[in-house]
């Protein structure tokens, strides 16, 4: 199973913020497209993937947050939520660095579910 990540942030991100977060955290990570443009993918130097980050979506509904997220962290509506899936192992903690790296640069939270 892949970990979980929600970045709720003020603003949407584009694919330079993605890079620079990705680069940010090791200067082989590219990104790409996946799923006819669906999706975007942080890959290492051998092209395996560290992070998947799909479209951020607004959320303006007064106790939305509270009813997806067990222990939400205050924000203020709207926010734009965005989803991320990191593999376990080595290649996951790098796709947490660069989620992480790109929240900070969105000046957003960025909440990982650890099971």
């Amino acid at each position: 199973m892949p970990r979980e990540i929600t970045i709720l942030s003020p603003s949407v991100f584009d694919e330079l913020d993605l890079a620079s977060a990705a680069r940010g955290v090791d200067e082989s990570f590219g990104v790409r497209e996946i799923d006819d443009g669906d999706a975007l993918q942080v890959f290492d130097g051998t092209g395996d993937f560290v992070l998947t980050v799909y479209p951020a979506f607004e959320l303006a509904t007064e106790g939305e947050i509270d009813r997806l997220l067990p222990d939400p962290p205050a924000v203020r509506l709207p926010v734009f939520w965005i989803d991320a899936f990191a593999p376990l192992g080595d290649h996951g903690e790098a796709g947490v660095s660069v989620a992480m790296r790109l929240a900070l640069g969105l000046e957003a939270s960025c909440i990982i579910e650890d099971d």
